[in-house]
Parts: C-alpha cells; sequence; structure tokens
C-alpha cells in the first residue's frame, strides 16, 4: 500500500514476479479487487494498468495485451477496470490499484520512495536555512508533521503477499527498527482479518462460476 490524494494506493505487483504474462496481470487485478472489497470495504474500487500513456494502442506487448485481456475480462470478474493510467495520475485519489508486472512495479514503487525522501529533505534543510524560517515555520509544524507521517513509506509497512497460504509480509530490505515495528502490525492485521482465507475463498468462487 502507497500513499495517494487522501486514501491509500495499492500497487501489485511490487517486485514478486518480475516476469509475467498478460494471465498474471489478470489475476492481480482479481487479487487487488477482492482484497479492497473485502479488507478495506471499497465497494467498487478502481483499478488501472500502469502504462506510458492511457491510448489502449500504447505500451510493450505485455501491457497492450493485458489490457485486451483485462477489457475483456472485467465484467465476468466483477473488476472495475478503468483502462491504462500513467505514473504521475496513480496518485489522484481517483484510483485504488495499479497493476503491473513485478520488474516495473518495484522500479515504480522505489521511485516513489525516493522522490518522498528528496521533498522531505528538501523541505527540513529549506524551514532551517536561517533562524527566520525557522521561527516562521513554528506555526506550521503541526501540518508539517502530518504531511511528513503521510508521506513516510515506513508508515505502510511491509509488501503483502497476496496468493499463497498463510499470511506473509516482506520487509523492506533496508528496514530499521521503526519499520519492522508498522510491518509487526501490518502482519498482526493481515493474519486478524483472515484475509487469506478470504482470498481464497472468493478468488476460488470467481474462477469456478467462469470457468
Amino acid at each position: 500500500m502507497l500513499p495517494s490524494y487522501k486514501k491509500g494506493l495499492m500497487l501489485l505487483d511490487a517486485g514478486a514476479n518480475t516476469n509475467c504474462k498478460p494471465i498474471n496481470l489478470l489475476q492481480f487485478a482479481q487479487f487487488a479487487n477482492i482484497y479492497l472489497k473485502k479488507i478495506y470495504n471499497i465497494e467498487k474500487p478502481a483499478i488501472g494498468l500502469l502504462n506510458i500513456g492511457t491510448e489502449e494502442t500504447k505500451g510493450n506487448d505485455l501491457t497492450k495485451e493485458s489490457y485486451k485481456l483485462l477489457k475483456e475480462k472485467s465484467e465476468e470478474y466483477g473488476i472495475n477496470f478503468v483502462g491504462n493510467v500513467e505514473g504521475r495520475e496513480a496518485f489522484s485519489g481517483e484510483i485504488d490499484a495499479v497493476i503491473t508486472d513485478g520488474f516495473t512495479g518495484n522500479i515504480f514503487l522505489k521511485t516513489v520512495e525516493g522522490f518522498g525522501k528528496l521533498v522531505k529533505r528538501s523541505l527540513t534543510e529549506s524551514l532551517k536555512k536561517n533562524i527566520l524560517s525557522t521561527i516562521a515555520c513554528i506555526p506550521a509544524l503541526p501540518g508539517i508533521k502530518r504531511f511528513s507521517k503521510t508521506m513516510d513509506y515506513k508508515e505502510y509497512g511491509g509488501a503483502l503477499f497476496l496468493g499463497v497460504k498463510k499470511p506473509v509480509v516482506k520487509a523492506h530490505g533496508s528496514s530499521d527498527e521503526y519499520l519492522f515495528y508498522f510491518t509487526i502490525k501490518q502482519a498482526e492485521q493481515f493474519a486478524k482479518s483472515k484475509a487469506v482465507d478470504i482470498l481464497k475463498e472468493e478468488f476460488e468462487k470467481n474462477n469456478n462460476k467462469n470457468s
């Protein structure tokens, strides 16, 4: 889960499956749809395909074939597929999940993390540049802290593995105690919500119905 405008954004895949086929991206969309409906209570999650343009003909072979498959199967599986989504639009608050292969998704994820660090570092240095700017920012400190908390990827814990038989959460490779704390809390919530059992049941139900 990543921060987005006034809500979260789900990214599938974030790096577990680097070589994907169109059927895998359809499965990712199914997982996102079920998870966001059942765990986050989003009635009709908006699910988009990460691409270099919004046009149906844009992208490489994988994205073009995945687009066709998602468009063809979305009604059958009850997926609210909104089409291609460019990276700059992913955080608009209008998208609940973006689907992509793990190679592209991991680059997207780490670019977002890096940009978040850049914003935080640049803002901090700017506010501490001189005594006047430091004093002037004091009334805005609560708002700055809220913004920093929202943009801190550590607050969102690790990456959930969907499609396995037991709850699994992978922590970031550069995790510290702060990120591990939120990852453990996330794992606890993941287990308590019985998300794995719900995903398995709903996934099998959908595929049996449409087989």
